[in-house]
């Protein structure tokens, strides 16, 4: 049944409208760089035939910076959805945009096989983590964050931000 807005609730809605702009600008943005990058990587691989020669060296070095830099970066997906259902939102590193970035671009570089949607939705969490915790977002709002955050990286690595928010639903349950 529809109910009359109060100005509490119109007031959620702002904040989070006011919150959630700048969020997605950036990891729209971010995802949008992602995809440049990986069409790059792609045509020199196909450009240089050799470089699949690297693959070997490419997954050592992989290894070594997310051992060394990574944190629990290592964990991608399963670290944000773990955040996503239980408390701490905000613990996921900052860190794991760049590794994640450049890890998947070098696979694609030297012909390994990793997907966009993946990296997109590490991207989002980890920008949308690192932004709540730099505005001083409480716990309780954070995997909401955190949510949306998944969503704008999946909708924009696919061009469709309807399905981001879908998905992000989704995994909220």
């Amino acid at each position: 049944m529809f109910t009359e807005p109060t100005a509490f609730s119109l007031r959620d809605f702002l904040k989070w409208l006011v919150l959630l702009i700048p969020l997605s600008a950036a990891v729209g943005t971010s995802v949008a760089l992602f995809l440049v990058l990986l069409e790059t990587a792609t045509e020199l691989r196909f450009g240089f035939p050799i470089l699949l020669l690297l693959m070997p060296p490419a997954g050592i070095l992989m290894v070594w910076l997310y051992r060394e830099f990574g944190e629990e970066s290592h964990r991608g997906n399963k670290l944000i959805l773990e955040h996503i259902h239980e408390e701490g939102a905000g613990r996921i590193p900052l860190r794991m945009t760049p590794l994640v970035l450049f890890s998947t671009v070098l696979t694609h570089l030297v012909g390994g096989s990793a997907g966009r949607e993946g990296t997109a939705v590490q991207m989002g969490g980890s920008l949308a983590a690192a932004y709540g915790r730099r505005l001083g977002i409480e716990d309780d709002d954070m995997p909401g964050i955190l949510r949306c955050g998944v969503a704008a990286g999946f909708g924009a690595v696919f061009g469709t931000p309807i399905a981001g928010a879908l998905f992000a639903l989704e995994v909220a349950k």
